[in-house]
């Protein structure tokens, strides 16, 4: 069972950030989204940047430009290749990761982008199985490229969710118990 969205993670939020003449400045996306495989899995896919061009299509080719470890902490600079319909674009970030708290937090360094944030947060949940929340929030410098953003804003943090939960069936190990409501505990960790 690739995801299960529980009635507390039902909707994701989006939000507009906006300059002053009331122009939006940024998108920002929010998906949340128990997932039956653990926290550590979770954390080690979404961090293994190199293997994304085998299961996000948009992204056609990534390298890790630098890379450092301190215990549990991880740094890297990659540089990312995307092409979605008309576009290529390439664009280079830091990515910082923390094994204890599992945690993931993606800052843009160069690129089409104005803004480009993103984190990941991996809850353990007392079955085994895991709350993801993943947060989003970009904006581009071209304001055609915007335009686009602003049109799929509402599919994007969701297509790339679907994504890596579909690339967790196929590398994770199955945890936690599907019929188990885990509404309150969910509810708890907001």
């Amino acid at each position: 069972m690739p995801g299960m969205i529980s009635a507390s993670c039902a909707t994701p939020a989006t939000r507009n950030w906006r300059a002053a003449d009331g122009s939006v400045v940024a998108v920002e996306t929010r998906e949340r989204l128990r997932l039956l495989h653990a926290p550590d899995d979770l954390f080690e896919l979404v961090l293994d940047v190199r293997r994304y061009p085998g299961f996000i299509p948009q992204i056609t080719a990534m390298r890790v430009l630098k890379e450092a470890h301190d215990g549990p902490l991880t740094d890297l600079t990659a540089e990312a290749r995307v092409r979605y319909k008309f576009v290529a674009e390439r664009f280079t970030s830091r990515v910082r990761a923390d094994a204890v708290h599992r945690t993931i937090d993606v800052s843009f360094v160069s690129g089409p982008f104005r803004v480009l944030e993103n984190a990941w947060r991996f809850h353990a949940l007392s079955d085994g199985s895991t709350l993801v929340d993943f947060t989003i929030k970009a904006e581009f410098r071209n304001a055609i490229l915007q335009m686009l953003l602003e049109g799929n804003r509402d599919r994007a943090g969701r297509i790339l969710i679907g994504k890596f939960s579909a690339e967790a069936e196929q590398r994770c190990e199955p945890a936690g118990d599907p019929s188990k409501d885990l509404a309150e505990e969910i509810d708890a960790l907001s």
